[in-house]
């Protein structure tokens, strides 16, 4: 009988583990289950941010701490698999992850798996993602759809008839259109007013806002699908209509980049999540309408929505772009007006008129083709025009809600016929056509998949004479 001496070292944590890693997997998961471990499973997700030609983004989340990993592989060559440096999905962190891929081919098709502390999860449907090409300004067909103001309500619930959240199943229908890119344009979640109820209870309330949200079954094949992007509005960076006195905006500018696999976020030296995203010949400019907000009920004539440095910016993103179509995309407004002197019109950029006008001289005197504004917030949908003397009249599409209740008493302002939609609906935004000659189709949909109208835009119909 072997004995073993009182005088041996004891077996570091550290030398446990590593050994334990060594053993096959089947192994690893026995000898954690019976240490009393629970496996980490996927929450939510994997969700792909915009790809480049070379490189892109995935988020995801697990329902506890994890080692998270992602094999990929042009599709139709599993032989040529990869597999990414693990990343921790950490508690501090939600237990969300970014995994970034870098050294892809161009204009390929990937499939990937997650994998979870080394087991790979079983999805059903293999995830994919299809990277851009080395031209980063050649034209192609794209597919964004978009909407606004997601409402997911509290567990348990009960969908009834006059419900603020309900018509979940549009995440399917957004997925039958197979977009290739999802642009989420503000109210993505919504916070609650308890969620700020208590100063040393805030942070951890709204990050288990976006972990609701963010688990939610419905949405989850719409996550997996194409590509997504994401600027905020009011809900998923305060309280309602907050502005840039929100106490909490630092905390709610990381809890947004912890749950967006967005290219950028501001510029170094400042905040915000608003960014450039190229997508061959479209590019959309993604603005921060609440990080340098005044209140819109002020009376400073000097008040602004978007800030003098973010303007800047956005100024020279727009003359700098080669893009033939760009989309100028915010959470509130940016073209409608007020119905009366006497009434604000909700918010929006006609509160801030000052600002405004000054932007669109700028946009009139550089002659910036192709611009196009995206806008959410209101909770309908509505195409808005402006007639412009000596150049081409400025459009903006408004869409909104997804799945949270319809506005009862719709204002537009400069609303185009026939655009007006009073029920839950997204918008896709297609474009086709050889360089020269391009063309974009806007529509709106509803929640079942039915085409409530469409709009084509020219190339040249958005080009200075």
């Amino acid at each position: 009988m072997h004995s073993v001496s009182s005088s041996a070292p004891p077996l570091r944590p550290g030398f446990v583990w590593r050994a334990l890693r060594r053993l096959a997997l089947p192994w690893l998961l026995l000898a954690l289950h019976a240490a009393g471990v629970n496996a980490a499973t996927l929450a939510g997700g994997p969700m792909a941010g915009p790809a480049t030609a070379t490189r892109i983004g995935v988020w995801l989340m697990t329902d506890a701490p994890a080692q998270v990993q992602l094999e990929y592989w042009p599709q139709r060559q599993p032989d040529a698999a990869r597999r990414s440096a693990p990343v921790a999905a950490s508690p501090e962190r939600g237990h969300t992850a970014r995994i970034d891929l870098d050294g892809l081919l161009a204009a390929t098709r990937y499939a990937y798996r997650v994998l979870l502390d080394g087991a790979p999860v079983e999805l059903g449907e293999v995830p994919a993602f299809t990277t851009a090409a080395a031209d980063r300004t050649a034209p192609r067909d794209l597919v964004i759809a978009t909407g606004s103001c997601n409402y997911v309500p509290d567990a348990p619930y009960e969908i009834t008839p006059d419900a603020f959240g309900a018509g979940f199943g549009i995440f399917d229908t957004i997925v039958a259109r197979q977009p290739d890119v999802m642009l989420w344009l503000g109210d993505n979640i919504y916070y609650r007013d308890d969620d700020f109820a208590s100063a040393d209870q805030a942070t951890a309330r709204m990050r288990a806002r976006w972990a609701a949200t963010r688990s939610f079954a419905p949405l989850q094949r719409l996550l997996r699908t194409g590509q997504h992007v994401a600027i905020w509005d009011d809900h998923d960076y305060g309280p309602n209509n907050s502005n840039r006195d929100f106490a909490l905006k630092a905390t709610a500018l990381e809890l947004f980049r912890d749950n967006w696999a967005n290219p950028s976020y501001g510029l170094p030296d400042l905040a915000g999540t608003f960014a450039r995203v190229p997508l061959g010949d479209v590019e959309l400019f993604l603005l921060d309408d609440r990080y340098y907000r005044d209140d819109d009920a002020g009376t400073d004539p000097a008040r602004t929505m978007l800030g003098a440095k973010q303007l800047e910016w956005l100024k020279g993103a727009l003359r700098d772009s080669h893009a033939t179509f760009k989309l100028v995309t915010n959470g509130s407004r940016m073209l409608s007006d007020r119905p009366s002197p006497e009434s604000r019109g909700g918010e929006g950029w006609h509160n801030f008129p000052r600002e405004r006008q000054a932007f669109l001289d700028w946009l009139a005197a550089e002659r910036i083709d192709g611009v196009l504004f995206l806008s959410g917030d209101i909770h309908y949908t509505h195409l808005t025009e402006r007639e412009r003397p000596g150049t081409y009249p400025l459009t903006e599409l408004t869409c909104s809600p997804l799945t949270a209740r319809v506005h009862p008493r719709p204002f537009p302002v400069r609303e185009v016929p026939g655009t007006l939609v009073t029920q839950r609906n997204f918008c896709t935004l297609e474009f086709s056509g050889p360089a020269g000659a391009r063309l974009m189709r806007v529509a709106a949909w509803n929640a079942t998949g039915t085409r409530l109208w469409q709009a084509e835009f020219p190339a040249a119909r958005l080009r200075t004479p």
